[in-house]
């Protein structure tokens, strides 16, 4: 009982500091266009993915997401939102069933190659999330905007792969740089 009402209240947390990191976005103009930005809010629900499990990291992303879209839309369609949605499950759960399989072999979080090992599941991640957005954007998302010939939707397409795998590699770059502090707190609340 006392795991759960710890797990309920880090997820409510996370789904918290998620929804407040959403407001931090900054677009990158030297390198994409003003309308693609970036945010940390993903990165809270990675960690819960990599320390906790999948399913409570998807809850996080959706209710920050839902959140978002209810108490500070920016489009009326709700499309940032659900592109953010989709962004999130796409780089969080491959890292986060990779971190799962991991845990269950080595049965443990201490162990120095953890991380290292961790490479591979966040490139996978940065492609299944990119591939996902391509999918999203191109079904949904460009659609919203009046963009429907096939030639308009993949010059989209084009244009928004570069951000979305910078926006993979950045985020993680800072799980690396988290993982350390962030590991001992985990381990310490729910070992």
């Amino acid at each position: 009982m006392k795991n759960n009402l710890r797990l309920l209240t880090l997820i409510s947390m996370m789904i918290a500091l998620s929804y407040l990191l959403m407001f931090m976005e900054f677009p990158i103009p030297a390198l994409f266009p003003p309308y693609l930005k970036i945010d940390p809010s993903d990165i809270p629900a990675l960690f819960v993915g990599l320390f906790i499990g999948p399913i409570p990291a998807v809850i996080i992303e959706f209710m920050k997401n839902v959140l978002h879209g209810l108490f500070s839309p920016k489009d009326p369609n709700f499309s940032g939102e659900i592109a953010n949605f989709f962004f999130g499950i796409g780089f969080i759960l491959p890292v986060s069933l990779f971190a799962w399989m991991l845990r269950h072999k080595f049965k443990t979080w201490t162990n120095t190659k953890f991380m290292i090992r961790f490479l591979p599941a966040f490139a996978v991640g940065t492609i299944v999330a990119t591939f996902v957005m391509a999918l999203v954007n191109y079904y949904f998302a460009f659609p919203l905007y009046g963009m429907n010939g096939h030639a308009v939707k993949i010059a989209g397409i084009i244009s928004v792969t570069p951000f979305n795998l910078f926006k993979g590699t950045l985020i993680t770059i800072a799980a690396y740089a988290l993982y350390s502090p962030l590991k001992k707190l985990f381990i310490r609340y729910f070992k």
